[in-house]
């Protein structure tokens, strides 16, 4: 997990916050990864894995048995040549800091905030963007701040057999999934209780779901080709993280046709995954689901670099 208010929603009374500040070379974990320790039971999501994780949560365990109320950072080597107290016990050359934070300080309303800042004094939740995450030593003393995002909606147009086996995948990739369908009593729909929210209503009126500058995730996989083009029509307009539609190559054609007879032009069409995912040959609902959330992923990432 990444967002900060995805972990402050799940995380228990007692626990620490650890949150990966700075790295280089190649390490576990990138900046901004979070991961709660618990006094005993299973953590919520990760820094990185390995022995530098498990090191982690050691650390935050004692700081937990001690009663420490002061965040902490943890420096790692991952090479065979670093400080003895700062050798993680891996060795792909990179190195990390890490940042500890006793529950006590992690206990806020997020409603409204930009921004965090934390130091040995505490967390500090920022009325303004820091503009960046990044940690500042100066002397003994520092400072994190991190800039913060809400966790990204995916709006699935359909909710049958293969929307139900999508969201699980898009929640442990920390993303909220919208299901809008225009049927009543479908029991996909109904089983769907993984999705943060479910919607009955007509295809004609779902525009306004999507915020115009919003920056969304949308699927479309509804039961027909019809459906998918009047979905369609309304999506190509918005500024889009990613815009996928399900359909064989000559549905897809057939429907990218129709959206140039209503006057889109070949630029407003060519951001359109379809047919939707990577090709791997996915058959099932639950192949089908891993290829568009790696096809998800790659655009994402590669918008970000």
């Amino acid at each position: 997990m990444k967002h900060l208010d995805l972990f402050l929603s799940s995380t228990p009374l007692k626990s620490v916050l650890c949150i990966v500040a700075e790295t280089y070379g190649s390490c576990p974990g990138r900046v901004g990864f979070k991961m709660i320790v618990p006094p005993d039971g299973a953590c919520i999501g990760s820094v990185g894995g390995g022995a530098m994780e498990h090191r982690v949560i050691q650390a935050a365990r004692n700081m937990l048995t001690s009663g420490e109320e002061k965040p902490s950072i943890l420096s790692f080597d991952h090479t065979a040549k670093g400080e003895p107290h700062e050798r993680s016990g891996m060795v792909c050359s990179g190195r990390q800091k890490i940042i500890l934070i006793p529950s006590s300080n992690s206990k806020q309303p997020l409603d409204g905030k930009l921004g965090i800042l934390v130091s040995e004094n505490g967390l500090l939740l920022l009325d303004d963007s820091p503009g960046s995450n990044k940690l500042h030593i100066s002397g003994g003393a520092w400072e994190y701040t991190e800039e913060l995002t809400p966790p990204p909606v995916v709006y699935i147009f359909g909710g049958g057999h293969c929307s139900l086996a999508l969201t699980p995948v898009l929640n442990s990739l920390d993303m909220r999934v919208v299901i809008i369908d225009d049927r009543e009593l479908v029991w996909t729909m109904k089983e769907n209780t993984a999705a943060w929210k479910r919607i009955v209503m007509s295809y004609e009126e779902v525009a306004s779901l999507v915020p115009e500058e919003s920056n969304a995730i949308v699927v479309i996989m509804t039961a027909s080709h019809g459906a998918d083009s009047t979905v369609l029509r309304q999506m190509l307009p918005k500024k889009l993280s990613y815009l996928g539609m399900m359909g064989s190559r000559a549905t897809g054609k057939h429907i990218l046709a129709e959206m140039k007879s209503l006057g889109f032009e070949d630029e407003d069409l060519e951001g359109i995954h379809t047919p939707i995912g990577i090709s791997i040959s996915s058959h099932t609902p639950a192949e089908i689901a891993v290829s568009i959330a790696a096809e998800i992923i790659m655009v994402l990432n590669r918008s970000s670099q």
